[in-house]
């Protein structure tokens, strides 16, 4: 039993560019090695840029180092904001002042929706067609 190959359905969409496929040149410039005088000629090169890589190696670890502690410590400032953002709540749904403000609230919400409903109850009485 074979599988048909999957076909994409859809668009390009317009305006866009493919990327090209690009081959590092060193894959044309420095094929199998053939003798041994192109190997010697490889390992001068080798020798001649790998200390130009570990150096720039050391430079790129170095930074991605610290990025990554600067990342750690920006975890650490939003815990440390978010910590502080709960102290407040915290606070403030404890302060006395609040909590009285907060029960006052509510009593003046009860208070004016029964005062409310006991005008409409009488309007209904009434036949009277007023909104309150």
């Amino acid at each position: 039993m074979t599988r048909k190959p999957e076909q994409l359905n859809g668009h390009i969409p317009a305006g866009h560019i493919p990327k090209p496929i690009v081959m590092p040149d060193y894959l044309a410039k420095y094929p199998a090695i053939q003798t041994n005088e192109m190997r010697d000629r490889y390992k001068a090169v080798f020798n001649d840029q790998f200390a130009e890589y570990k150096e720039l190696s050391g430079e790129v670890h170095a930074v991605l180092k610290k990025f990554d502690e600067l990342d750690k410590w920006s975890a650490l400032i939003w815990l440390k904001m978010i910590s502080r953002v709960l102290q407040e709540y915290k606070k403030k749904k404890n302060d006395p002042a609040f909590l009285e403000k907060k029960e006052r609230c509510e009593y003046l919400k009860n208070k004016l929706s029964h005062i409310k409903q006991r005008i409409q109850d009488y309007d209904k009485v009434m036949n009277w067609n007023v909104k309150v």
